[in-house]
């Protein structure tokens, strides 16, 4: 992905059809189209010509794409989504209120910028907490996202002051000092494609590189899915919210210095909760490490702390030992809560063979009521197993409200039935 091939999906939107939206008649079409979703689900090519003869052309571009939107917009932003200006790929890059929140406080605490620069700032989602902490410049290469954008921070305004351009990174017409902190959300996906090398994105490297040397600190934005070994050097972390790892961060200049660049925090934002782990890059796990059998309690490990590779350094923390290679699957004696642990209390555990776990599941299910909720099917270790096919099977032998957990060990594939243990809400361990 470069600047010659970087497209953005703004969904037919325009410029002319966005401000007509704005206007008494724009926000009747807007309100047609959304109840039309609400009520059918779907737009007729007979509710298109309609409106297309009451309406400019591209106003009824622009309300398909807001309209849709707006309606898929309550998860991310449940305070701002009725009012919302978005189009459907913006929506799905943008980063949900309650994150953007945290990152603005981890910012405030550790850079005290004197302007943010938030860069391919898209919608706005992280502009508009950042707007909470420090005087915000957003831009985005996109006129239509620009423009969305700076109608997000007059609908929505904050504590400071909002300044939305419509720019490319590298010929960024604002005056960058190192007061400034840069947060930054390069492009992984144009025109359809998805991409997650560091290389590709848009901007590319050089320039995200001659921004970050303009401020002595700032932020990459980027999947959880990216090849880290390709980043430049900073601190990385990873979030996860509800239980989804939506992003990884780099932390770059003076205060990805002050973390530790040879360092990675994972964070878990759910149930109300933020907690985080800072620490060392553990390896990948031993064969040691990985003979134990499960003990009394199984723990399926947040997927930010299993992707910043720092489950060892949460079993150490805890007392807790390994199952699988990658740390997904601890064991324990105690039941333990924890913000990024789901427990489970192990009620069987064998080498797995399919002929097996239907033989224990099928004894089970004598013992389970008959009202017990569905039987899930858990694995980890690339095992090459359809689970969908294998719990429809499993939930006719019965079974019902018992959890299967396989995964690689040090004695092949091992199976756990357990049973899912209900989380209380908790504070950090």
């Amino acid at each position: 992905m470069n600047g010659a091939t970087f497209i953005p999906d703004d969904f037919a939107c325009t410029i002319p059809g966005l401000n007509y939206l704005q206007t008494h008649s724009g926000n009747a079409l807007l309100e047609a189209v959304i109840e039309c979703l609400i009520l059918r689900k779907k737009i007729a090519v007979a509710d298109v010509a309609l409106w297309r003869r009451q309406h400019p052309e591209p106003a009824v571009a622009s309300a398909i794409a807001v309209a849709q939107s707006r309606l898929k917009a309550e998860t991310k932003f449940p305070e701002e989504a009725d009012r919302l200006w978005a189009v459907p790929e913006a929506l799905e890059q943008a980063t949900s209120a309650r994150v953007a929140q945290y990152k603005a406080r981890r910012i405030a605490e550790l850079a005290q910028p004197e302007i943010v620069l938030d860069l391919c700032c898209g919608i706005g989602g992280d502009m508009l907490a950042l707007a909470g902490i420090s005087p915000v410049i957003a831009a985005d290469i996109s006129a239509v996202r620009a423009w969305m954008a700076q109608a997000n921070a007059l609908e929505f305004p904050r504590k400071h002051p909002v300044l939305v351009v419509q720019a490319d990174m590298g010929e960024f017409p604002v005056r960058i000092t190192p007061g400034c902190f840069a947060h930054i959300d390069p492009a992984r996906r144009s025109a359809g494609q998805r991409g997650h090398d560091f290389a590709s994105m848009h901007p590319g490297p050089a320039v995200i590189a001659s921004l970050l040397q303009k401020v002595s600190s700032g932020m990459i934005k980027l999947s959880p899915a990216a090849n880290f070994s390709t980043l430049p050097t900073g601190h990385l972390e990873l979030i996860s919210e509800r239980g989804t790892v939506v992003q990884a961060l780099l932390w770059t200049g003076a205060v990805g210095a002050e973390l530790g660049e040879n360092k990675r925090t994972a964070t878990v934002i759910d149930r109300g909760i933020t907690w985080s782990i800072c620490d060392s890059i553990a390896d990948i796990a031993t064969p040691e490490m990985l003979a134990h059998r499960p003990e009394k309690w199984l723990y399926e490990v947040d997927g930010a702390v299993t992707r910043a590779s720092l489950s060892g350094a949460l079993a150490q923390k805890l007392n807790l030992k390994w199952l699988s290679p990658d740390g997904g699957y601890l064991t324990g004696q105690q039941r333990i809560e924890h913000p990024a642990l789901t427990p489970f209390a192990v009620c069987d555990d064998f080498v797995f063979t399919e002929s097996e776990l239907f033989r224990r599941v099928k004894k089970k299910s004598l013992e389970t009521p008959s009202n017990a909720p569905a039987i899930e099917v858990k694995t980890r270790g690339g095992l090459g197993l359809d689970t969908n096919q294998l719990q429809k099977q499993l939930s006719k032998l019965g079974g019902q409200g018992c959890t299967i957990l396989i995964y690689r060990s040090a004695r092949g594939k091992a199976c756990v039935i357990a049973q899912r243990s209900e989380v209380a809400t908790s504070g950090p361990q």
